[in-house]
């Protein structure tokens, strides 16, 4: 199966999710009566079967090719196709060893009433810290990954998170990164990236595709 049908282009698939999460978000916090809920609840599991009729089956990495950037459009982070993600778009210094990205989580991503989850909070620390070690070069599996809470991370507020390339001994990659606020770092993390074994057996020519990068 093609990654995508010629006819629907990446800005139209991430308009359509865009719409999924604003329906999630309507879902989570509307005050509609019974009736109302019902009749909703028809529309919606009407185009949850239109939409079934015709899709790949298990993950979107599992089915789709291409480059990274297609193939990673089922990420639960980063993922243009998964209205379960933020999503987060990151920007890169030219020499690859550090990115970031801003952003506002909304209601979707409550742990304590209005703030943002400790876990989600790690999920895109995990993402950013791990993604960068893939944009410098050294690209890993997640072996470890410290997270500390400085500040409570309020919900609608904007936010920015960074991560930073630190080194690499063998195939272990260190990397660091933080999420702030305007009032400052709300939550710092430290990730060690470990080189699967699959790909140190690849042919040189095979893993340096691995480097490569939309």
């Amino acid at each position: 199966m093609p990654d995508s049908p010629p006819s629907v282009s990446p800005e139209q698939y991430a308009s359509f999710t865009q719409s999924v999460r604003d329906l999630a978000d309507a879902t989570l916090r509307t005050n509609a009566g019974a009736a109302e809920i019902a009749a909703a609840q028809a529309q919606v599991e009407a185009i949850t079967a239109r939409l079934a009729s015709d899709q790949i089956p298990g993950t979107h990495g599992e089915h789709c090719t291409g480059p990274m950037g297609v193939a990673g459009w089922g990420n639960t982070v980063v993922g243009l196709r998964n209205p379960a993600a933020m999503p987060l778009h990151f920007s890169y210094s030219d020499d690859g060893n550090r990115l970031w990205a801003d952003f506002t989580p909304g209601a979707l991503y409550e742990g304590p009433p209005g703030h943002m989850h400790g876990g989600v909070i790690a999920m895109l620390l995990d993402q950013a810290l791990g993604e960068i070690a893939v944009r410098s070069g050294r690209p890993g599996l997640t072996a470890n990954l410290s997270v500390n809470y400085k500040l409570p991370t309020k919900l609608n507020t904007p936010l920015r998170i960074e991560a930073w390339y630190d080194r690499t001994e063998g195939v272990k990659t260190w990397t660091a990164g933080h999420i702030t606020s305007e009032h400052g770092v709300c939550a710092e993390a430290e990730g060690l990236f470990i080189l699967p074994r699959w790909v140190r057996d690849l042919p040189p020519e095979e893993a340096a595709k691995l480097h490569q990068h939309d």
